[in-house]
């Protein structure tokens, strides 16, 4: 909502080159899957290409990589790359996994991975700049073009990558595509993309990002601090979205600190039960109780213009702890909370942190024990994507 398109495990926009290149070497291989049985041509290119990052690119060059050390393992091991000792989940985690949602969102490539109309012209300019003229409209079997697709075939017929170290392919993935390295021209298309009026306050924030410099606590790792720089300087709709979060986070905050203080007040307690009447006497349980209801009031209107998806799922939370106002009512309201919480977990449902006593106490599993008191802060306690679109404009600003 506050970065449309944009994950935080996002933070090197060449990957979405990367992509697109993809696209176009596995161009009428969509609907294929390998020997393996699970595994799609575009992983198999994304295979390739994290197998040449860790075969020869600089560690430094090819930071926060997605699947960078399952493949320096793999090299270390002398195994050849495969869903087997690739990631666990790679539609989620690795490259094309992570950047997708931008990828879609910008028409570099549609949901089904093929090449949109902004990839091919991203393409084309990148290319030009790294000298590989007719790579995007040269026949498929031929030329580089042909050796990666070929590398892929194979791939997805043996079900893992088979090319030697004297395969000329690597060099074309530490050549080409170092996430460090983004063409200036590259970079520039990159940056129209997202600073596009079609992803609503994305581009936005991207600019405000680039005025914050010099700003106080603009470097500051801290995402509600850099919202605070730029909340003056955001329009309207920005302006309400920013609000909206800081109102959640400040309820969400005061709620998880109550629920930690209860595993670290049982923790104190060593192997006896937790008294209720310890935990609901202890004094910022009950500032916390006490407030639930003005902070509650405050993020319910402030996400009252939010997606309705987010909106359903804040009116969940809100059911759980409309009724708190007393330190009881929220000891009450915590537990509850958090065996629904648990017994939803997928697919049968998880066991809860707690046991409980016959006296309405509580024993906080070893797993969850808490040995350092917990204090409210004003730090946000998820990611809501602004480091990720700063370090984009690293990233960019550097090629520039």
């Amino acid at each position: 909502w506050l970065v449309p398109g944009v994950t935080a495990r996002m933070s090197r926009p060449r990957f979405l080159t990367a992509m697109a290149v993809s696209a176009a070497v596995c161009e009428g291989l969509e609907d294929l899957i390998a020997k393996d049985g699970v595994t799609p041509a575009y992983l198999v290119f994304e295979w390739l290409l994290v197998e040449a990052f860790a075969r020869s690119a600089a560690r430094e060059d090819v930071l926060r990589t997605p699947g960078i050390d399952k493949a320096r393992s793999a090299r270390e091991s002398q195994i050849p790359m495969s869903a087997t000792v690739y990631l666990k989940t790679p539609t989620v985690f690795g490259f094309h996994g992570v950047y997708r949602r931008l990828a879609v969102a910008t028409d570099i490539v549609d949901a089904d991975v093929r090449l949109g109309e902004n990839g091919y012209r991203l393409l084309k300019i990148w290319e030009r700049e790294q000298g590989l003229d007719c790579f995007v409209e040269g026949k498929s079997g031929y030329g580089l073009r042909g050796v990666i697709r070929a590398a892929v075939e194979a791939g997805l017929a043996e079900g893992y990558v088979n090319r030697s170290a004297a395969w000329k392919g690597w060099l074309f993935f530490t050549h080409n595509h170092i996430p460090s390295m983004t063409g200036k021209n590259e970079s520039e298309f990159l940056r129209g993309l997202m600073v596009d009026e079609r992803g609503e306050t994305r581009g936005e924030l991207f600019r405000l990002l680039g005025k914050q410099r010099g700003a106080r606590g603009a470097d500051d790792t801290d995402e509600a601090a850099i919202a605070r720089t730029l909340i003056g300087a955001a329009s309207r709709e920005l302006a309400t979205r920013l609000r909206a979060i800081f109102a959640f986070e400040r309820f969400g905050v005061a709620i998880e600190t109550a629920f930690d203080l209860l595993r670290y007040l049982s923790s104190q307690n060593k192997t006896k039960p937790l008294a209720a009447r310890v935990y609901t006497s202890d004094s910022t349980v009950v500032k916390i109780a006490a407030r639930v209801p003005e902070l509650l009031a405050k993020a319910a209107r402030s996400l009252a213009l939010a997606p309705q998806k987010v909106a359903l799922e804040f009116g969940q939370v809100e059911s759980a702890f409309v009724a708190v106002k007393t330190a009881n009512e929220l000891y009450t309201a915590l537990l509850e909370r958090h065996a629904l919480v648990q017994k939803e977990k997928l697919p049968e449902g998880k066991r809860e942190w707690f046991e409980r006593a016959a006296d309405e106490g509580v024993l906080v599993r070893t797993l969850y024990r808490l040995d350092m008191r917990p204090e409210l802060h004003d730090v946000w306690n998820r990611p809501y994507r602004l480091q990720a679109l700063r370090s984009f404009r690293h990233d960019l600003e550097e090629a520039r």
